[in-house]
């Protein structure tokens, strides 16, 4: 009998050791270049709008997250399906990472662990600490779950190379919740900026055996969009034509190109809106603790008159393209919609409803306040977009018909 009870103990004791130290899940298979081809034809074929809000699929079934999350899940979801390791740095402790192998929730079935662990990395990362687990690709080589990164700002899954060279992405956005991610059948409205560090731009994860590496001993490291971003002086259409051009089989017609600036033109209007929360969230905040104006550094970091600048010359780099091209297709839905957004005449009023329908720019996150794409282009035109972040909202989207005087100071 006492023999017996032992027996019992040692199997009791042996199970709760185990179910003690249990990892996220165990890796059985290690990252190399078949599963990196495996990866990119995962995400292309099973990394949909809908992945995070399928019932059929319980594990992830609304998980919520933000942009740099969705980017972070992608990989994850992957590495977890296929018993893959994942490894990433931890942006909390430098010299330590987070990986699968973590046993903090030991006590939790498999499907838990990794749910908790799914948000346990939504938590610890972002879109700047994806600069340090991810590395710059050629322009040439962007494959599908490869990423695009503006640190700090947004970041999309490349999810598509199109037959015409066009790198198609998902993404989602703040804040945090359970929702669908947004497909868009364009490049993300980035041209990569950060020469002297290298951190944003297209970009592809680090295997986990060589996250201690640095960029520069990656496979397939590459710096050459930093150089031709230089080259090109930030044009968005001449670097994405250098892209297109690069990955497609075929060459982009005039009124598919017209649909693919106007999409960017959309989504870079509507990422204004990020900027404009942002500045008028941080003024209230320090308002409310007594201070009326931000200092120099405050309105450097929150004012927009770059990316104002850059979103006035984008209306007139399309709208060039379209003068160009105006009389190819006229009858097609991009062409019309070109139309209706740079003609010097007031449009129809179906015709003004046909643009608003295709895309209209939220004023402020989290609110049905919108402008039309026509009125902000013409408010740029006109110099009525206020880029101080001091500015009250009506004014930073040039809706506010009297003169803005500034209350604080400028710099």
């Amino acid at each position: 009998m006492k023999k017996l009870i032992k027996g019992l103990s040692l199997i009791i004791v042996l199970g709760f050791t185990n179910s003690s130290f249990a990892m996220v899940w165990k890796s059985e298979n290690t990252w190399d270049a078949v599963w990196e081809k495996r990866y990119q034809h995962w995400v292309k074929n099973n990394w949909t709008e809908e992945f995070f809000m399928d019932e059929k699929k319980p594990i992830y079934y609304k998980y919520s997250h933000d942009c740099a999350d969705a980017v972070y899940a992608m990989r994850l979801v992957f590495a977890y399906e296929y018993k893959l390791p994942f490894v990433v740095n931890n942006p909390s402790k430098r010299g330590r990472t987070i990986s699968n192998g973590m046993t903090r929730w030991d006590r939790l079935s498999e499907a838990k662990r990794v749910r908790k662990f799914m948000d346990y990395v939504a938590d610890m990362t972002s879109t700047r600490s994806l600069a340090n687990d991810t590395y710059p690709i050629a322009l040439d080589d962007i494959k599908p779950g490869d990423i695009y990164v503006a640190p700090d700002v947004h970041s999309y899954q490349i999810v598509n190379i199109t037959e015409t060279g066009i790198a198609e992405v998902m993404s989602s956005t703040t804040p945090k919740a359970p929702r669908y991610l947004d497909r868009i059948p364009s490049f993300p409205f980035y041209v990569p900026e950060d020469y002297k560090n290298k951190s944003d731009g297209y970009r592809r994860f680090k295997q986990p055996q060589n996250i201690w590496k640095s960029a520069k001993r990656q496979p397939g490291y590459n710096i050459e969009q930093f150089d031709i971003a230089q080259a090109v002086k930030q044009d968005y259409v001449k670097f994405t034509d250098i892209i297109s051009s690069a990955l497609g089989s075929r060459v982009e017609e005039p009124d598919e190109k017209t649909l693919r600036l106007l999409i960017a033109m959309c989504m870079y209007a509507n990422d204004r809106s990020i900027y404009v929360y942002d500045a008028l969230w941080h003024l209230q905040k320090i308002r409310k603790s007594g201070r009326r104006c931000m200092t120099r550094t405050e309105y450097n970091n929150y004012s927009t008159p770059s990316r104002d600048r850059r979103l006035k010359a984008f209306f007139t780099a399309v709208k060039n393209h379209y003068e160009k091209n105006k009389k190819y297709k006229h009858w097609t839905q991009p062409q019309r919609w070109a139309k209706t957004l740079f003609s010097p005449e007031t449009p129809r009023k179906s015709e003004l409803e046909e643009l608003n329908k295709f895309c209209k720019v939220q004023m402020s996150l989290g609110e049905d306040y919108f402008i039309p794409l026509r009125d902000l282009r013409q408010n740029l035109s006109a110099g009525k977009v206020i880029s101080d972040p001091h500015a009250p909202l009506e004014y930073r989207w040039g809706v506010q018909t009297k003169p803005y005087k500034p209350s604080c100071k400028t710099y």
